[in-house]
């Protein structure tokens, strides 16, 4: 009898210690897309998902993601891109990462497809760039990010 005590007592451990090493890698009952994590820092990093989030609070909590797999951009994202803020009086920063380092063409557009900013750098692994956006009439604008054939487009307010 404690022999079958002690067979089913292992079998049961083995059981959970299996559940927590298969804990599944987006858990959708904490992913919240509205959250809004009061950590505003760029650090970049690679959920389990693959996916590149903008830092480890996005990661956990925007898309329930349960593990990082490292900090940095995703190898299969490329590079990672994000501007702040979305609604802008005087300012934009786009905020640039590369998985590795590689040329990147940034350009802000209008609603109307008019140019009004576009700038080739040659090599750029991480950087913070800031665009006045003073001169800028109004309305909407997109600020399209292009390396190789991999680009971002973000929108923006100019207010």
């Amino acid at each position: 009898m404690q022999r079958l005590l002690a067979i089913f007592i292992f079998i049961l451990s083995s059981v959970f210690a299996n559940a927590q090493l298969n804990q599944p890698c987006v858990d959708l009952t904490i992913a919240d897309s509205f959250f809004q994590c009061n950590d505003p820092s760029f650090l970049p990093v690679c959920g389990c998902d693959n996916k590149t989030y903008r830092n480890e609070c996005t990661a956990f909590r925007n898309g329930g993601v349960t593990q990082i797999q490292y900090d940095g951009v995703c190898v299969n994202d490329y590079f990672y891109a994000t501007i702040y803020p979305t609604l802008a009086q005087d300012a934009v920063s786009l905020y640039l990462q590369f998985y590795d380092k590689g040329p990147v063409l940034i350009q802000i557009r209008s609603t109307f497809g008019l140019t009004v900013f576009s700038q080739y750098y040659p090599t750029v692994d991480s950087r913070q760039f800031t665009f006045d956006a003073g001169g800028y009439q109004p309305g909407v604008y997109f600020m399209v990010i292009q390396s190789g054939n991999v680009g971002k487009v973000i929108k923006f307010v100019k207010m």
